[in-house]
Formats: C-alpha cells, structure tokens, sequence
C-alpha cells in the first residue's frame, strides 16, 4: 500500500496529530517497511467521523484521474502530477468499473476533491487480498479529521467488496503518524520477518518488505517505547 505523505523536518510529536493528518513523511528518521492487518468483520464498530460543514463525499468518476494526480503530487508521492496521472492511467485505469466501486474522494465545499483513499484488492499465489492504499489527504486541508474519514469509509466499503477477507496495508516508519492512526482503527502489525503485503500493478503483484523488528526499533525514538510497546503487544503473525 502507498501512504501518501508529507515531508516534515522536525521529529516533535503529539498524541492528537494522529486525529486529521494521516499523510505525514518524517525523513528525519530512518526508513523501514510495515505491514499492518485488520481483521474481518470489525469494521463496523468504529464510528465514522463527521465531515465539516457542507463537505462532502462520492465514489470515482472517469473525470477524477487529474484530481487524484493532484492529489498525490500535492503530497510528494510524484514528483509532477503528469507522472501520477500516468501512473494512474497505466495502473488503475483498465479496472475502470472496479474504480467507480473502490476509490473515494473528499470534497470540500467547492465541491473539489481534496482527499482520497482506494479499497483495493490483489490476485496472487496466496489468492486474493484486500488492500487498503493511496490515502491521502492535500496539505491545506490537513487537520480536519479527513484522513481518518476516507479511511473508516474504505473500511466500509470492504464490508461489502470483500466481506470475508482481512485488509491489508504497506506503511512506513516515515508516515508514523498513519501508523497510530491505523492502529486506532484496528489496523494490527505483521511480525512475519519475511514479505507480506502485495500491490496489484498491470496484472502483477509485487510483494513488500517487512521489517517489523526494524520498525519499531525506529519508531521507539519517535513514538515512545510505551506506545510501541503496544504495538508489539498487539502484533500478529499470519502465513500469506
């Protein structure tokens, strides 16, 4: 999964920045891969958060591709928003009708999209996986809880996408802050040393790294060693 992100410089964190800006890129720390997992048939017993006032919500249409170009480039996944809608175009676009069930956007009172996430999936030797991927949020609009609401409303459209399959999601010791949120939601660390999460791209799957030991290694400078504490203790380890 791609979190999509922001670069900040310094390493200052509280406890309510996890809240609205899911979409944070810390270089200041080292880089490790994490895979985290929620479970089947938990989604329904988080409370989905309430959009500003005339904000609104809607799944993907054809004329979206620049948005989510926009969107993603705003926060630094591509370095120019042609090479995300290329991306785009190439990766996304040939499961035109799966977009138009799966890709949500955030709209603020304009009516522009302002945020988005992707309820995915992937077909591959393991058979068939839910993937949560491509959160993001623009970074004038960071801090108004719009994160965690893509993300609580892909979960719910995985209820009836997939409902009999966990979800999956590729973050980063960079996006710690998708971290805690995720972990609020549900989201559970892999511990599996080996490969466990994959992205469905041109009708292949490529596996990521986990470095689950690494992580929170890492994330102990940043986070506190009794938050990620509990992120150990509530770890999981699957065969995929």
């Amino acid at each position: 999964m791609q979190v999509a992100c922001v670069l900040i410089t310094s390493n200052k964190f509280t406890a309510g920045d996890c809240e609205g800006a899911l979409t944070i890129l810390d270089k200041s720390i080292e880089y490790k891969n994490i895979i985290m997992r929620h479970d089947t048939n938990q989604y329904i017993k988080y409370v989905e958060p309430n959009l500003p006032e005339n904000y609104s919500w809607r799944l993907f249409a054809p004329s979206d591709v620049e948005h989510w170009g926009r969107i993603e480039t705003s926060v630094l996944e591509f370095d120019s928003q042609n090479r995300a809608i290329n991306y785009f175009e190439k990766t996304f676009m040939p499961h035109v009708d799966e977009l138009q069930k799966r890709c949500l956007f955030a709209l603020n009172p304009d009516g522009l999209p302002i945020a988005t996430a992707n309820a995915w999936f992937t077909e591959n030797e393991s058979g068939r996986q839910a993937l949560m991927h491509w959160v993001a949020v623009c970074p004038e609009y960071q801090g108004r809880r719009l994160g965690r609401f893509v993300a609580v409303k892909a979960l719910e459209l995985f209820q009836s996408l997939e409902p009999n399959l966990p979800v999956w999601l590729h973050t980063q010791t960079w996006s710690h802050v998708a971290v805690r949120l995720y972990h609020s939601l549900g989201f559970k660390m892999v511990r599996n040393d080996r490969e466990a999460s994959q992205t469905h791209i041109n009708e292949y799957s490529e596996m990521h790294k986990n470095d689950y030991h690494e992580a929170l290694h890492v994330l102990k400078t940043i986070l506190g060693d009794e938050y990620v504490d509990e992120l150990a203790k509530t770890s999981v380890a699957y065969r995929v």
